[in-house]
């Protein structure tokens, strides 16, 4: 197994026995019984246990595919919060199939009195995260009861401000969300209510925006906890029998484009050439036939915008197909032709930094410097090993995003043969936007 030994010390720790020389040897130690083979050692010396924003405790993290246990002397080493202790056994190890072992307390999460160990961990960090809910919502049950908006979040709903916990009408806002319930029933339309109110001179909101104000009982003098409705303090910006005639009418277009976008090879990385807004997948019907398209934003919605952007509408199937064969000729294409840059040893690195603190807390601990110039010097070389560290990550990313002539070919092969979200996550891979210049396209790759 290989086994991956984290240490961490913070100064006043220093003279607890707690140096880091003695937990990597009794980590070593642990290893060689065990007939474990130490992959790394990652240690953040002078770094407090109660944060997870550890430089070498992050590094250890993204190397998780490359090991099988994590070890450390103590407990209290990985962290003396028992949640993020809890986050990183359960979230972290675990679920990248890595055991953890402290020496010290005897866990193994390999052995069944480690998993029990966990488990009891799990258990109370459950009752206290039960504990609080339960504080919430007893709290937050009582308000609605009240009459009162539980917050959502630091914003106003529209057409109201909050005024010592109270909502208050804004009447500019009001009105414009009276027209938009008023238009709604004469064109049953969000699009055509949103052209409408522009040239009625309102600002106009998003799409979704308006989808959501149609259909939130706020409006109508409610407030809303855990699906239930509760009458509210608030004045209402609208009848309830408006409110319900809206619903009615919102439900009988309801699911009418569900699924759309699933279905678009290339949703989410189509951007518009000309005014920079996102591509969206839409169908429109003529004479009962579907057609499939995508289209800028800005010309989808144009009453969101200052101007109707007129960039080419394209026939889906015809620019999934572009792309498709763009990928075929990268299989032979020069620009995967590409020299392997020297891989530089970061890891040894980083070691010598860490010698450098372990020779400095020494010194320390020995009298011959003052905590003073320790402090200077450790938060020096912890910048000088974050900075290691980061270089690190970005070569091990830069290694992983390369692909090869050989892997690209697999991708080609299974665009043409597997299931559509196999396909959809392997243009994802591989593009990172493709922009829209009319009828030229330009494709931003992955590697």
């Amino acid at each position: 197994m290989k086994a991956a030994i984290y240490a961490r010390v913070s100064t006043h720790e220093q003279v607890e026995n707690y140096s880091i020389e003695v937990q990597l040897e009794r980590a070593r130690s642990y290893c060689e019984s065990r007939g474990w083979t130490v992959y790394d050692e990652y240690v953040d010396a002078g770094y407090s246990g109660a944060t997870l924003e550890r430089p070498d405790l992050q590094r250890m993290l993204d190397d998780l595919d490359k090991i099988d246990v994590v070890l450390v002397y103590k407990l209290d080493r990985l962290s003396r919060s028992q949640r993020d202790t809890l986050t990183l056994i359960e979230d972290y190890f675990l679920k990248n199939n890595v055991e953890f072992v402290s020496i010290t307390e005897t866990i193994d999460t390999s052995t069944p009195f480690g998993k029990a160990m966990v488990g009891i961990l799990s258990v109370f960090a459950q009752l206290e995260r039960e504990t609080i809910i339960e504080r919430l919502r007893f709290g937050h049950m009582k308000r609605v009861q009240e009459g009162y908006r539980v917050p959502g979040g630091n914003y106003d709903p529209a057409g109201y401000k909050r005024e010592n916990g109270e909502l208050i009408i804004k009447e500019e806002e009001a009105e414009h969300i009276r027209a938009a319930f008023d238009l709604y029933e004469q064109y049953h339309s969000i699009t055509k209510v949103q052209k409408r109110l522009k040239e009625m001179g309102f600002t106009v909101w998003r799409f979704r925006r308006y989808r959501d104000i149609l259909s939130n009982p706020l409006y109508c003098g409610y407030v809303s906890f855990a699906g239930e409705l509760y009458k509210g303090r608030h004045k209402p910006i609208i009848t309830e029998e408006q409110f319900e005639r809206v619903q009615a009418l919102l439900s009988r277009h309801k699911g009418r484009n569900a699924g759309k976008a699933k279905q678009s090879l290339l949703s989410g990385l189509l951007v518009c050439g000309k005014c920079g807004e996102m591509y969206v997948s839409c169908i429109s019907n003529d004479k009962g036939k579907k057609y499939y398209y995508y289209t800028c934003r800005a010309r989808r919605f144009p009453s969101e915008y200052d101007e109707k952007c007129m960039n080419k509408i394209w026939n889906r199937q015809k620019l999934e197909k572009l792309i498709i064969d763009e990928l075929n000729t990268l299989v032979v294409d020069k620009r995967l032709e590409t020299k392997e840059a020297p891989k530089v040893d970061y890891t040894k690195q980083i070691k010598k930094v860490d010698e450098k603190i372990e020779r400095l807390l020494t010194l320390y601990i020995d009298g011959n410097i003052d905590k003073a110039l320790l402090d200077k010097q450790i938060d020096k070389l912890n910048s000088e090993k974050e900075a290691l560290i980061q270089q690190k990550i970005l070569q091990d990313k830069q290694a992983k995003s390369t692909i090869t002539a050989e892997q690209l070919k697999q991708y080609i092969i299974d665009l043409n043969t597997t299931d559509f979200s196999t396909r959809q996550a392997i243009v994802q891979k591989l593009i990172r936007r493709i922009y829209i210049h009319g009828e030229d396209i330009e494709i931003e790759w992955n590697f």
